[in-house]
């Protein structure tokens, strides 16, 4: 027995745009998805899935299975794009890539926090013990 599908692909594509609309407009409303449900008379579940599916790019809603090509709602697919969809190996060789450039950008933090905290532990001795600091205009100390 072959599944029927209950929505239509242009319901699902209209309520998915409708969320996203949503979110923009009212980041701070949480039951975006739940209103927006109801005015479509969609499942909230169902909604979230979709959702979900698009954000993930594996939501076509042109394909009979309804998996595919990362079609985004408002633009055309991307076979009339003429883009194609990343292989799995690609996509890993870019995580595996923004996955070793973070670690640098953390060392980096990590290196420049023990700067300025060194720094602040000179400053604070400097006008603990009284000492005072030049003048940046004329690198002589300051006047009294």
């Amino acid at each position: 027995m072959v599944f029927d599908r209950k929505y239509s692909d242009e319901i699902r594509r209209r309520a998915v745009e409708r969320v996203l609309q949503r979110r923009r407009d009212e980041p701070e409303n949480r039951s975006i998805v739940r209103e927006v449900a109801e005015e479509f008379e969609v499942g909230p579940q169902s909604l979230r899935k979709w959702l979900t599916r698009y954000d993930d790019g594996s939501y076509d809603y042109d394909s009979p299975d309804g998996h595919g090509d990362g079609w985004e709602p408002g633009t055309p697919p991307p076979a009339a794009r003429g883009q194609r969809r990343p292989s799995q190996r690609e996509l890993q060789a870019r995580i595996e890539e923004l996955e070793r450039r973070i670690a640098v950008l953390q060392e980096d933090n990590r290196s420049l926090t023990r700067v300025v905290s060194l720094l602040a532990d000179q400053l604070r001795v400097a006008t603990t013990t009284g000492a005072q600091t030049p003048d940046s205009t004329t690198g002589h100390p300051p006047r009294l």
